[in-house]
């Protein structure tokens, strides 16, 4: 694909990321190397991408299974022939079944766990980022963020991000507290994934006269599909964390919808038809 045919695919905020990841597709290309993203791709771009681009193929990692944040690797076929037991499998939910050989081929990523004491204060999400992003980090060079609460005793409350190994020393250097709560980072031994925090979901199942992004937007909200026209107009409804003002955007299994003030679902599972024709699907909220 041709650069400014790949551009166009994406919104004019988003070109200068668009650029980069064209870039590291072209040197894997010309110089028949694996190519690695320092940025954490959200949905919108690694979709996109599929298991080949161009002839070169692709694989994601964002440390957690099922991560909305992922670093890309562009790899030659050349190298993979030459490596044959990687045994490469892109999968898309998640790197369970992507076996490659840790001292061949390794992500530049490293997951910190940043622990707080949290006896006076409810520290949430929103805390942790804010305190990263005020180290004027950018959100792309770090990963999804999951945040983990001990028992009621212990009080202390754990966030966990994979960040880009360019800004891991900064960070740990730098990042003093979370809020007005002291902090202590360290780094997180990710060769078992199994191992490592998962999202937490509530799970819901719907149904709906067909897979329109008003129609899912209304029956998620409990708001009339009149009433959920507006706040997609005003773009406060984001489709793999892209604004989308399409009432009528068919969506696919697996996309992410973010409603301002309702919170982030993903399209999980196709359940099937009622007899009446309508479809079942199965939604998680992330909590």
């Amino acid at each position: 694909m041709k650069k400014e045919n790949f551009l166009r695919q994406f919104v004019k905020e988003q070109e200068y990321l668009a650029i980069k990841l064209y870039n590291y597709y072209e040197t894997a290309q010309d110089y028949e190397i694996v190519s690695f993203t320092e940025e954490f791709y959200t949905p919108n771009f690694w979709k996109k991408l599929g298991e080949k681009f161009g002839g070169v193929n692709v694989v994601c990692d964002g440390v957690f299974v099922d991560s909305d944040r992922r670093q890309i690797a562009f790899i030659p076929d050349s190298f993979m022939n030459e490596n044959d037991n990687l045994g490469f499998e892109n999968n898309e939910n998640d790197l369970e079944n992507f076996r490659f050989n840790q001292n061949v081929i390794q992500f530049p990523n490293k997951l910190l766990k940043i622990a707080i004491d949290s006896r006076f204060y409810g520290y949430l999400h929103k805390d942790f980022l804010g305190s990263l992003m005020g180290l004027n980090v950018k959100r792309e060079l770090m990963g999804d963020l999951i945040i983990e609460s001990c028992d009621k005793k212990d009080k202390r409350i754990f966030g966990y991000i994979p960040v880009s190994e360019k800004i891991v020393d900064y960070i740990i250097s730098e990042l003093k507290q979370i809020g007005r709560a002291t902090c202590e980072i360290e780094v997180v031994d990710i060769k078992d994934k199994n191992n490592l925090p998962k999202y937490k979901y509530d799970d819901k199942l719907i149904t709906v006269q067909s897979k329109r992004l008003d129609s899912i937007v209304s029956t998620i909200t409990n708001l009339s599909r009149t009433k959920v026209i507006e706040p997609i107009e005003k773009g406060q409804v984001l489709v793999d964390y892209v604004e989308e003002k399409d009432k009528s955007k068919l969506l696919e299994i697996g996309s992410l919808i973010t409603i301002r003030g309702f919170g982030k679902y993903k399209l999980f599972l196709d359940k099937g038809e009622t007899k009446k024709g309508k479809e079942r699907i199965l939604v998680k909220k992330y909590i």
